[in-house]
């Protein structure tokens, strides 16, 4: 059998033995271990044997681990072991050194190889005092990652490893918890993408900005209403009280008196680059004091596009244009409205409108759907897994490990 400990090692390859190149190029070569996750462990029987063996009782793990026979669990609980201790490393409290050795018969241990102090892998990591082996968190977040935009609800986690409720919608946020300590990381390679690309350059006050911005990354905004609440939802009552989008997202105050609860939608914040990233953010409506700081990580000169629901912007952006989508046709008579009121001079949002469908698609095929107060946590989950996919896992982490954000002290 392959020790747990060989995934540790240094400099190994894991090319020879992973054939997938999709998860090479999201969790880089270092994360992969080197046990084939397809193949099934060797176990040598001996039946011409004069030994005797002391059968051992059977753990609550042994047991729920007998569960999955066709599953390589040494495949993903070094994967586990390892994005655990390339994203939040542990030093020794006594040698000041960085813990890379494990302990085989503890899969949540690591050991310092001059004092052999021990220490928990997964103290202040979002898989503290995680009760269900550390293998279930890897096979979910790769199970996350190839399904995306697609996502991956507790009630399918419950089918697939047959545990409680409860224990699903734990694992589900603890794999939200994790990718929402990316989204700082992908902010900053964004930037690092505009600043490249627009730093000291400015777009024209008129004409078409199609030579000025082809092949060059520009921020798409907009604005979404997901789940919104219906007519019939609202106790049959008209709203008077709120208008646009957030019209749709709370209800009535008599009505909310009622059901107990006031706001039933969730309003989504886009910011968008075409065949990059994306930032995903909850916010209780479209005033300027509550989107501003959304925005603040965008370099002053990259160029902004969205429709005319952001006015103010342009104060403070000079690259920034909007499009109106209420543009009305110059002929009157046989047209209503204009064609050009999607697209004008090569600006338009649309590449936001494109992820918002997405959106829109990928959480109620999956989810049906979410609670307002979880919604930034199913958002970073959607944003992350799209970061990961443009950036890989390598890039997020920059050249030294453990540069996410720890929840444990948050």
């Amino acid at each position: 059998m392959i020790d747990s400990e060989s995934s540790f090692r240094n400099g190994q390859n894991s090319e020879t033995f992973e054939t997938s190149s999709f998860l090479r190029k999201v969790l880089g070569s270092e994360v992969l271990p080197l046990v084939p996750r397809n193949s099934k462990l060797f176990i040598p029987h001996h039946s011409h044997t004069t030994k005797t063996y002391k059968l051992k009782s059977r753990t609550a793990k042994d047991r729920f681990n007998s569960r999955f026979p066709n599953l390589n669990l040494t495949y993903y609980t070094d994967l586990t072991r390892n994005l655990i201790s390339k994203c939040y490393p542990k030093n020794c409290p006594t040698c000041k050194i960085p813990l890379t050795k494990g302990i085989s018969t503890r899969e949540n241990v690591l050991r310092c190889s001059k004092c052999n102090c021990q220490v928990s892998l997964t103290k202040d990591t979002p898989l503290e005092h995680l009760k269900i082996p550390l293998w279930t968190f890897s096979y979910i977040f790769l199970e996350a990652i190839q399904r995306s935009p697609l996502g991956l609800s507790a009630s399918e986690i419950q089918r697939r490893l047959g545990v409680s409720k409860s224990t699903a919608t734990l694992l589900k946020r603890r794999l939200q918890i994790f990718l929402s300590d990316l989204i700082p990381s992908i902010k900053r390679e964004m930037v690092k993408d505009l600043k490249k690309a627009w730093k000291g350059r400015n777009l024209p006050e008129s004409g078409d900005l199609k030579p000025f911005i082809e092949g060059k990354p520009v921020v798409h905004m907009d604005t979404l209403a997901l789940f919104s609440a219906s007519q019939r939802a609202n106790g049959f009552r008209k709203r008077y009280k709120h208008k646009g989008q957030t019209a749709s997202i709370y209800l009535t105050d008599a009505v909310a008196l009622e059901k107990g609860k006031y706001q039933i939608g969730t309003l989504v914040h886009t910011i968008a680059i075409k065949g990059g990233p994306v930032i995903l953010s909850s916010v209780p409506d479209q005033k300027q004091k509550t989107l501003m700081p959304l925005m603040d990580f965008i370099p002053e000169d990259s160029p902004i596009f969205s429709d005319e629901g952001m006015p103010w912007m342009e104060r403070y952006n000079k690259n920034f244009r909007s499009i109106n989508h209420s543009a009305r046709a110059n002929d009157s008579k046989r047209n209503v409205w204009a064609r050009n009121r999607w697209s004008k001079d090569s600006i338009n949002n649309q590449v936001a409108e494109g992820i918002q469908r997405s959106v829109k698609y990928s959480f109620l095929a999956s989810y049906s759907y979410i609670n307002p107060k979880y919604s930034t946590l199913y958002l970073n989950e959607y944003s992350a897994l799209k970061g990961l996919k443009v950036y890989g896992l390598d890039r997020l982490l920059g050249r030294k490990s453990g540069l996410l954000g720890n929840v444990g002290n948050g």
